[in-house]
């Protein structure tokens, strides 16, 4: 038996660091799903992109990546990925930089392309061979031939004659019989799929076998020697440190059935064990029998080798300070200006000595002033519409006629243009729009004699009879004969009596009563309605109040006032009145004192009690042209003009 530890073991120990530190224990190290890109003849890369991934070693900083010329790089956090559609050289050097207290950490990865040779001319077809056989039984030698056949390749058969005749009593196959059985041989041989076999290019008949006489009965044989069970088997674990353990020192048995292995000492166990120490232990030997059991000598077990390891929870310490060796130590950041770090520390506790902490500067010192910035302007979206695509005809508010609609966007002016070149002009609203399927059919009513009884089978029948198809809710049938009539009427899977049922499409006038009233439609030329209870309710336009007594979309004109909705919008008051809002469908918005168009809002009345951020605070002279007297707001300061010069201001951070 031998222990378990093979040459590829021996290689894995023997094997160095993929990557080195430096001298200082820091360095930034890069890895790289391939280094390589293969090109086929046709151009086409694999894989698509390689993603370089950089691991800090012992420094703290922003990683900032960079590829050479001809490349580009995409980066996401400390993984950068190069794809091959963006790389045009044949190489490229992708870098990644650490700088921490003025030293630079550099790792290198080098990506290149491996090209496939062009491919080479088409060789010529190969040559296929195979053999023939035919088969005779026969008192004597035959002396005649199976004749001319055919030779398939890729079945290596002969194919014709199909049959499995051949000429002169020759046979594909071996014919039943007690006579000698002969055969003879062909050479099949061509670029083709087949090969025609002469008559004469048969080989001479040869006697393949004859029955001989029946001999006697052997004698029985020896039994066979048992074969051999092998099994690898294994055993754990766990200690306190990383010195290994020693090996069992007690022979062991291992049984082949089970699996199982008794007399095992110091400490090891066949079963991997949840306590005991961080580090977890394992070694291995080969049990071998002809037997049952197998005793594992204390000698076969290999070296013990660490299979894992417990992880190890480590912490960063962050604190604050005023001065590059923390002075004024404290867990807020505010008024401070260096941060200080620990890392890997084995306790939550942060340390209160400053000396623990690597400090570095996290605040600068103050910039160089800023050049004022230019006046800001207004600017403002004007809005008519028109029945004609080229503006023909503008007016300010849409109608039922309105066709298309024009904007002309970043005016100075607040009052609208009324030329129709100023304006981009667009649909206002679509054309007709294709015909939808064809719905489902109306209810029926069917009536079919010659039935005593009612059944449901038979009403579905005298529906589809009649070119019906199958029932829908409410068509009604009535079966009868001489002597019975039954009327029911169908709503969802079921058939129900009839109690009462009116012939005809008029119903005089008088009054109906129900608990329900099950329709497909309703139609009402006016109805009053008291609670109305709905989960959907679809109508073209809905409008209310006497403002707005038709359908028609536009402000009032009989100075009430009231709403309508419909596809076109929301009106609410009256224009006129200058009490009103109106919510189109492309999402403007207009009130007297506020307006949203085309994502710029514009706030006429009186703000009061608001706060926000602006850009921009004008006196009212000053909000045209900007070259009036006035002031300016800016987030530089506070500017006064008398129209012609700019008078004194205030500037942040300066003096009057």
């Amino acid at each position: 038996m031998t222990a378990i530890g093979g040459a590829r073991d021996k290689l894995l120990q023997a094997t160095a660091e993929r990557f080195s530190t430096t001298a200082d224990g820091k360095a930034i190290l890069l890895a790289g799903s391939t280094p390589v890109f293969r090109v086929n003849s046709a151009g086409a890369g694999a894989p698509g992109s390689i993603a370089i991934t950089a691991k800090p070693v012992n420094v703290v900083g922003d990683i900032v990546f960079s590829v050479s010329a001809g490349t580009q790089l995409t980066v996401n956090g400390n993984v950068a990925t190069v794809d091959f559609a963006s790389m045009t050289t044949d190489t490229a050097l992708v870098q990644a930089r650490i700088r921490e207290f003025g030293v630079d950490y550099v790792g290198n990865y080098m990506i290149s392309k491996v090209f496939d040779g062009v491919a080479g001319d088409t060789g010529l077809a190969g040559l296929n061979t195979g053999q023939a056989f035919a088969y005779k039984r026969a008192a004597a030698a035959p002396t005649d031939s199976p004749g001319d056949v055919i030779f398939t390749f890729a079945t290596g058969s002969i194919t014709t004659p199909a049959s499995n005749d051949l000429a002169n009593g020759w046979s594909k196959n071996i014919p039943a019989g007690t006579a000698p059985l002969y055969v003879c041989v062909a050479a099949a041989s061509s670029r083709n799929a087949t090969d025609n076999i002469a008559a004469n290019e048969w080989s001479s008949a040869v006697q393949l076998a004859k029955d001989g006489a029946a001999g006697a009965n052997g004698s029985a044989g020896q039994n066979g020697t048992d074969g051999l069970n092998v099994a690898p088997v294994r055993i754990y674990q766990r200690g306190a440190t990383n010195t290994a353990p020693a090996l069992p020192s007690a022979a062991c048995t291992f049984t082949f059935a089970t699996g199982a292995l008794a007399g095992l000492n110091n400490g090891w166990s066949t079963q991997v064990p949840t306590a005991g120490g961080a580090y977890l232990f394992t070694s291995g030997a080969t049990a071998a029998s002809r037997g049952a059991t197998d005793d594992i000598a204390p000698g076969e077990w290999a070296a013990a080798a660490r299979l894992a390891a417990d992880g190890v929870t480590t912490y960063t310490w962050v604190k604050y300070g005023n001065t590059a060796a923390g002075g004024g130590f404290s867990d807020s950041p505010v008024g401070m200006t260096y941060i200080g770090l620990a890392y890997n520390k084995a306790t939550l506790v942060e340390s209160d000595n400053p000396a623990d902490y690597a400090w570095s500067l996290i605040k600068g010192g103050d910039g160089a002033k800023g050049e004022a910035g230019a006046d800001g302007k207004t600017t403002y979206t004007w809005i008519k519409y028109a029945d004609n695509a080229d503006g023909t005809g503008l007016y300010d508010a849409p109608r039922d006629s309105t066709l298309y609609l024009g904007l002309a966007v970043n005016k100075l002016s607040a009052a609208p243009s009324t030329n129709k070149a100023d304006y981009a002009w667009s649909k206002f609203r679509g054309g007709q729009g294709v015909a939808g399927p064809s719905g489902q059919r109306g209810t029926v009513t069917v009536t079919a004699p010659g039935y005593s009884t009612w059944s449901d089978a038979s009403a579905v029948y005298e529906l589809s009879h009649a070119g019906y198809g199958a029932p829908i809710n409410r068509d009604m049938v009535t079966l009868y004969d001489a002597t019975h009539a039954v009327t029911k009427f169908y709503v969802n899977g079921e058939w129900l009596a009839a109690d009462t049922v009116l012939n005809g499409n008029l119903l005089v006038p008088g009054t109906v009563a129900a608990k329900a009233l099950a329709v497909d439609k309703l139609s009402s030329i006016a109805a009053d309605l008291g609670k109305v209870t709905a989960g959907d309710i679809y109508s073209a336009t809905i409008h209310g109040g006497p403002g707005y007594p038709t359908s028609a979309y536009g402000w009032p004109s009989n100075g009430g006032n009231g709403f309508h909705l419909s596809q076109s919008g929301l009106l609410m008051g009256n224009y006129d009145l200058g009490k009103y809002a109106r919510f189109d469908t492309d999402g403007d918005i207009r009130t007297p004192q506020f307006t949203s168009l085309q994502g710029i809002a514009t706030f006429s009345g009186t703000l009061s009690g608001a706060w926000g951020s602006f850009a921009l605070i004008r006196s009212p002279a000053r909000l045209t042209s900007g070259s009036a007297a006035g002031y300016d707001l800016t987030g530089t300061g506070l500017y006064f003009y008398d129209g012609v010069h700019e008078q004194p201001h205030i500037e942040l951070g300066e003096y009057l």
